[in-house]
C-alpha cells in the first residue's frame, strides 16, 4: 500500500538482499521465522566457520549482504532474512534455506497475516532440486512453503528430532546431548538443532558441531542472563517483540516470574497467552504504548500493574521482588514507542 509500491507499476523493484544477490557467486544459507532468526543465524555462522573459509554473516541480524558481496563474491553467505527483505526478492535462490515458526507479527506493516506469510515464502519460492529447505514440523503454514528443494523437518517425528535419550539426532546420527547447552529454553534447543544439521549438511563433524553448540551463551537480550542481584535472578529478552517470543520466554522457566513487558503495539493478539500466564507470571507489571491493552488481557490471570515507562517499571519490580524470585524482562512489543531499537531498550 506504499506509495513506492504504486510508483513502480511496470518497473521492477527490488531491495538491498535482491540486489546484493545478482553479484553473488557463492552458496547462500537463507534463514527465517518469527522468532529465533538471529541466534539460529549466529550459531550456523560458527559452526560453519570452525570448518570451512570464506564462510559470512549477514542480513537482517546487522551486517547488510550488500557489505559483504563488496569484500567477497564467492565463499558461504549465512543470512538472516526477514519477511520485508522476502517481500522484493525476485531471483534470489538459497541452496540452503530454514523457516523456523510461523506466528502472528508485523501486522502494523503487512495488510494481513496471509501477506506477512506471502514475504516469507517468497524467500524459498525459487529453490530447485537439489537445494535443502528444514522446516517446523507442527506448524502447518511452515510445513506446506512452496519450494522444489528436499525438505526436511525438524520436531516430533521429523528427520531431525530429539530422542528420549536425550540427544538430538539428524537422519539417524548423534549430534549433541540436549542437557549440555547453556542457552535455556526449548525454543533454543531447536534452533541449535537447525544449526548443528545445517553444520552436517556442509560436512562439519559432529564433534566440531559440540564444541560449537556447548560453548554458546547466546546473544545479547536473547532471553540473557544478568545474574543475581540480593537473591533475584535477572533476565533480559528485550529482542522479544511478539507474544510467540513471550510465551518461548515463559516456557523457559519451570518456576513463576516478574515479568516486566510493553512497548509499541504491532497489531498482535496477545489473548492465547492467558492459560500460559496463569501458570508462569506471579506478578506482571505493563508499561508503554499497549500497556492498557496487556492490562485489559490479563487482568484476571495475575496480579499487574501499569506503570508510564521502564524505569517506573523497574523500581515497582524492586519493591514486589523477594529473594529466590526471577524477574524476566521480555516486552513482547516493539521499541518504537519509548526507545530507538530492542538493544537501546535492552
Amino acid at each position: 500500500s506504499h506509495p513506492l509500491f504504486k510508483l513502480s507499476q511496470g518497473k521492477e523493484l527490488i531491495g538491498e538482499t535482491e540486489l546484493a544477490y545478482r553479484f553473488w557467486r557463492g552458496e547462500t544459507v537463507a534463514i527465517t521465522g518469527t522468532d529465533g532468526k538471529s541466534t539460529t543465524t549466529r550459531l550456523v555462522y560458527l559452526i560453519l566457520k570452525s570448518h570451512l573459509s570464506g564462510v559470512y554473516e549477514g542480513g537482517n541480524i546487522g551486517r547488510p549482504f550488500s557489505e559483504i558481496v563488496a569484500q567477497s563474491s564467492s565463499g558461504v553467505a549465512v543470512l538472516e532474512v526477514s519477511s520485508f527483505q522476502g517481500y522484493t526478492l525476485k531471483t534470489f535462490r538459497p541452496s540452503v534455506g530454514v523457516f523456523l515458526n510461523f506466528a502472528p507479527d508485523h501486522l502494523d506493516w503487512h495488510k494481513d497475516l496471509e501477506d506477512y506469510l506471502r514475504g516469507k515464502y517468497n524467500i524459498f519460492l525459487r529453490q530447485r532440486e537439489g537445494d535443502i529447505l528444514i522446516l517446523n514440523n507442527w506448524q502447518r503454514e511452515v510445513i506446506n512453503t512452496p519450494s522444489r528443494a528436499e525438505k526436511i523437518f525438524f520436531g516430533k517425528g521429523g528427520d531431525i528430532d530429539l530422542k528420549p535419550d536425550g540427544w538430538v539426532y539428524f537422519k539417524g546420527e548423534k549430534l549433541f546431548e540436549a542437557r549440555r547447552l547453556k542457552i535455556k529454553g526449548l525454543h533454543n534447543l531447536w534452533n541449535s538443532a537447525v544449526a548443528a544439521a545445517v553444520g552436517r549438511i556442509f560436512g562439519v563433524p559432529a564433534g566440531a558441531i559440540r564444541e560449537v553448540l556447548y560453548g554458546f551463551k547466546g546473544l545479547p537480550y536473547r532471553l540473557q542472563y544478568i545474574g543475581n542481584f540480593g537473591g533475584v535472578e535477572v533476565y533480559n529478552d528485550s529482542k522479544s517483540t511478539t507474544p510467540n517470543a513471550l510465551r518461548a520466554a515463559l516456557q523457559a522457566f519451570d518456576e513463576k516470574v516478574v515479568l516486566i513487558f510493553g512497548g509499541k503495539d504491532k497489531g498482535a493478539d496477545f489473548s492465547p497467552l492467558r492459560g500460559l500466564f496463569k501458570r508462569k507470571v506471579k506478578v506482571a507489571i505493563a508499561y508503554g504504548e499497549n500497556g492498557d491493552k496487556l492490562v485489559e488481557t490479563f487482568k484476571d490471570c495475575a496480579p499487574i500493574h501499569r506503570v508510564d515507562n521502564l524505569e517506573e517499571a523497574l523500581k515497582l519490580a524492586k519493591k514486589v521482588l523477594k529473594r529466590g524470585d526471577t524477574l524476566l524482562f521480555s516486552p513482547a512489543s516493539a521499541s518504537f514507542d519509548q526507545f530507538k531499537s530492542y538493544e537501546e531498550r535492552g
